[in-house]
């Protein structure tokens, strides 16, 4: 039996190095939440963390709020999902962070609060949970999945999959290395003579420089859903790849920009009318992902493109993906799948990752970043995508922010000396994220109990309120 003996959140904050806009919002600085949370066993104690930016428009897409007032919701739910964990007991992790769900979920729905912001305090201790128990095992996060020790039950969340062991769900360990799906924001420049205030720090802004420094072979592409926009911009960057000699794999963002099924079903096949493009969307394109608003996505209208357009795009969800039960009704739907986020939920995303492998061939499912920063968000993001057996991953927070987070004064060493396959110093000095050929290694992190061996002191950082996560911004 674990019990939660405490449990605490601070915020410090971050800033891009470099303008990240996605859909209606552009990001250019953030609150950056870290939770502490501590389990016991009797007389065994561990401690365990976690940590997620708070982005502006990507848990509610309210084109009419205000980022303080998002933030504050933000904060809220986050401060929510700590306080009702306190004290929780349970035969495992899974079990406490069901009981911690389900408070959360129904809190939410009484409060009329958004599913997708709800779990996003969830899967903050849920991740800071798994990390003090696999310490407190002292196993690493794909020993203790496997052999039972977190008591992850995924046919409890999709009961199709039961009469199987959890641990038969799930690919055998793949090589530990995984492959970097860039990101191609809307404004991103593409090549040099486009970059415009460049930032002193000798890491690249173009796509063509983030081809020559990191290698990467695979792409995750923002469009406007707009086809006199998009059609030209892919060819653009179908341009840069072709000089580097990259044939990329890529997925496409719709970021919620279509309202009806004549909307998606014109937009795919106008990609696939397009000679240059329809043999890059049929064999090079894993997915265009959450192209309807969240308003539409699950409804009537989808289903319709989706039967339209089956068998020519996959389409998966992403943004509605707001329970546990959300990619199986969209699977049943017509969509090829769903996304993982580490702000949606660990357990959750490696049960729909066994739905999508007990689907056969034609489901997808792929790993998508928040423009999460190391050395925690990044590092649990990859060992759980390793875990679900995924070939690549989303990651653009080296990218747009080119940092660890700030969760104390000697975290940039300590990172680098528990994982220094995984981190290089700059040239200016600071602690980065090391991809090389497009990939990133992941023998340390698998090692490691959930991303990362080292222990923090955030003592330092003030704790979780609204005027704190929102002072300057």
């Amino acid at each position: 039996m674990i019990t939660v003996a405490s449990v605490d959140a601070r915020v410090t904050h971050v800033s891009t190095r470099i303008p990240f806009r996605y859909g209606i919002a552009e990001m250019v600085a953030a609150p950056h939440v870290v939770v502490e949370l501590s389990v016991s066993d009797g007389d065994r104690v561990a401690r365990g963390w976690a940590s997620e930016h708070l982005p502006p428009k990507w848990f509610t897409k309210d084109p009419d709020s205000l980022f303080v007032d998002e933030i504050a919701d933000m904060v809220g739910v986050i401060l929510h999902a700590v306080d009702a964990s306190r004290g929780r007991s349970g035969g495992s992790a899974f079990e406490v962070w069901r009981v911690i769900d389900e408070s959360q979920q129904s809190w939410a729905a009484d409060e009329g609060i958004p599913g997708l912001l709800a779990g996003l305090g969830t899967a903050l201790v849920e991740r800071a949970l798994i990390d003090a128990v696999c310490r407190l095992e002292g196993v690493p996060f794909g020993e203790a999945l496997r052999s039972g020790a977190l008591g992850w039950e995924p046919a409890v969340l999709h009961p199709e999959l039961a009469g199987r062991p959890a641990a038969d769900l799930l690919p055998r360990p793949g090589a530990p290395e995984i492959a970097i799906r860039h990101t191609v924001g809307l404004s991103d420049a593409l090549t040099d003579d486009e970059v415009v205030d460049a930032p002193a720090d000798g890491l690249p802004v173009s796509l063509d420089s983030v081809l020559a420094r990191y290698g990467v072979t695979h792409l995750k592409i923002k469009t406007a859903g707009r086809l006199d926009d998009d059609i030209p911009r892919l060819h653009r960057i179908l341009d840069v790849m072709g000089a580097a000699g990259i044939d990329p794999v890529l997925t496409i963002d719709g970021n919620e920009s279509m309202r009806t099924a004549e909307h998606l079903v014109e937009w795919a096949r106008g990609l696939l009318a397009d000679d240059r493009l329809a043999p890059v969307v049929r064999d090079r394109l894993v997915a265009v992902e959450q192209p309807f608003h969240r308003s539409i996505a699950l409804g009537v209208e989808a289903a319709a493109a989706l039967e339209a357009l089956r068998g020519e795009v996959a389409v998966i969800i992403d943004e509605s993906d707001d329970a546990v039960t959300t990619v199986r009704a969209g699977m049943d739907l017509g969509y090829a799948g769903g996304t993982y986020k580490g702000c949606k939920g660990v357990f959750r995303g490696l049960a729909n990752a066994a739905l999508a492998g007990s689907r056969g061939g034609g489901a997808v499912l792929t790993a998508e970043d928040l423009s999460t920063v190391p050395p925690l968000t990044v590092a649990q993001d990859l060992v759980v995508a390793h875990a679900m057996g995924l070939t690549h991953i989303e990651r653009n927070g080296h990218h747009y922010f080119g940092r660890l987070a700030p969760l104390g004064d000697e975290v940039e060493e300590t990172a680098l000396a528990a994982h220094p396959d995984l981190y290089e110093r700059s040239d200016g000095g600071r602690v980065r994220l090391r991809i090389a050929h497009g990939s990133v290694a992941l023998g340390t992190l698998l090692e490691s109990p959930f991303g990362f061996s080292g222990e923090l002191d955030v003592s330092g950082l003030e704790p979780l309120s609204v005027a704190a996560a929102t002072r300057g911004m």
